[in-house]
């Protein structure tokens, strides 16, 4: 039976979709800022897009490195790496509800800036 995509294909695949991330986020920052009272705000969401493009990247390597060296039938592989995206998506949503609004606090406490 042959492969519905291969390896390299998949990795192309991510490539593209972590490129597509980054160019999105900055994209979504410059558009969205230019019309926005808050910029610095706006600016932080799309920097944190543009980590999470960096982050799609390094997990789908750190994802095959451990399913490489346990096997893709191995539970604990499946354990460590439902571990490892639960935590990557617990701090990129605190990164999300903290970032902007603690970068507008810090906007209103600092006027003269």
């Amino acid at each position: 039976m042959k492969e519905l995509i291969s390896e390299e294909q998949a990795n192309w695949i991510i490539l593209g979709l972590s490129i597509a991330i980054v160019l999105g986020g900055l994209g979504f920052g410059f558009f969205r800022s230019a019309s926005s009272t808050d910029k610095k705000a706006h600016w932080a969401r799309a920097v944190l897009v543009t980590v999470v493009g960096l982050a799609v990247w390094g997990f789908w390597n750190v994802y095959n490195s451990i399913e490489n060296y346990y096997g893709l039938d191995s539970l604990k592989a499946l354990g460590i790496n439902f571990l490892i995206a639960v935590f990557l998506g617990v701090l990129f949503f605190g990164l999300f509800a903290l970032v902007p609004r603690w970068v507008s606090q810090t906007k209103a406490g600092n006027p003269g800036r």
